[in-house]
């Protein structure tokens, strides 16, 4: 309870910076967007280097179970949002927040501290898998709805969409089109695949380099939640605890979630301390880089930053509830 209450503080009064800084107009929309297009391009991709280059893991552990469990969380969340969805109609900005959680500022503390520093190997196994899947699924997603909000825009907007040839009709739907195989090439995916090269190969890079990634990945986490407490200066905090969606949303995140992924997981990872592992990291709060990609695809990114901060809240009671359930089940 205590190491996810001192990361809470952590967060929030990054979070509270951002937001006095916005409110007293030293932060502006200008600034969130380039500091967004900065950590998503730049920071990021040196954090998921770092993770395998800034410290000795060791490389005798079977990676194969890890990588099934981190699969795995990405997979159990996806069809619990499907299903959700079609219930509910959620839009892709909610699938986003429900699969994917804060690992690198949450996760890595609280495993390290719980069950040794050798298992921070695993959580960056995870962030791997995350931004793979992030930058892949999560792109698509968010591009795929952006290009459908922007041909009803069009044809609400005028007749013209009427009168276009079909050979211009073509050309449209290529430039709104927000997917593609470039897109997928991202600095984050392309990161991740040469961070898991260099784990594999055991390769030492420079110290010099070592140095870079590691200075540069730390800012990540405090640009991050600036960014976001300064869009929290156009939210108001009445509608932030009187939404009974958000409640709804944080009991399935933060509780269901993680249960499901441990009773689906118990059936083929025989590793109890991974199992145990991989529950806790889907039980984490929303990622922030779901908010910077929503900045990036023109998302409902206040939706994004209220049901962040109050992820971030929640925590303190669930991840201790979720702990001792796995404990003793």
């Amino acid at each position: 309870m205590l190491i996810v209450f001192n990361q809470m503080i952590s967060l929030f009064l990054l979070m509270l910076t951002g937001y006095l800084a916005n409110r007293f107009g030293v932060i502006d929309k200008t600034f969130e967007s380039k500091v967004s297009r900065f950590i998503v391009n730049i920071s990021l991709p040196a954090t998921i280097l770092n993770a395998v280059t800034g410290s000795d893991m060791p490389h005798d552990q079977e990676m194969l179970p890890i990588f099934i469990a981190a699969v795995s969380i990405f997979l159990v969340a996806h069809v619990v949002c499907h299903f959700i969805q079609k219930i509910i109609r959620w839009n892709p900005t909610y699938e986003l927040m429900l699969n994917y959680s804060n690992l690198g500022f949450m996760g890595i503390p609280i495993i390290s501290t719980l069950y040794g520093g050798e298992y921070v190997l695993h959580v960056s196994i995870f962030m791997m898998t995350f931004n793979l899947s992030l930058f892949s699924y999560g792109v698509y997603l968010l591009s795929r709805d952006a290009s459908e909000n922007r041909s009803i825009s069009a044809a609400a907007a005028s007749g013209k969409v009427l009168s276009q040839s079909p050979d211009s009709a073509s050309e449209s739907d290529q430039k709104t089109s927000g997917f593609s195989v470039k897109k997928l090439l991202s600095p984050g995916i392309l990161s991740a695949f040469l961070a898991i090269g260099i784990y594999l190969l055991d390769i030492r890079l420079p110290q010099h380099a070592v140095s870079l990634f590691s200075t540069v990945g730390a800012t990540t986490t405090p640009l991050a939640m600036i960014v976001i407490g300064s869009t929290l200066a156009g939210v108001k905090f009445s509608t932030v605890f009187t939404d009974k969606e958000l409640y709804l949303f944080s009991f399935l995140k933060l509780l269901v979630l993680p249960l499901i992924t441990f009773f689906v997981l118990r059936f083929f990872i025989k590793d109890r301390t991974l199992l145990e592992i991989s529950t806790i990291l889907s039980g984490c709060p929303i990622a922030g880089n779901v908010s910077m990609l929503c900045m990036e695809y023109n998302q409902d990114v206040t939706l994004v930053s209220k049901w962040i901060c109050i992820s971030t809240l929640l925590p303190m009671i669930s991840i201790p509830i979720v702990s001792a359930l796995v404990a003793i089940l």
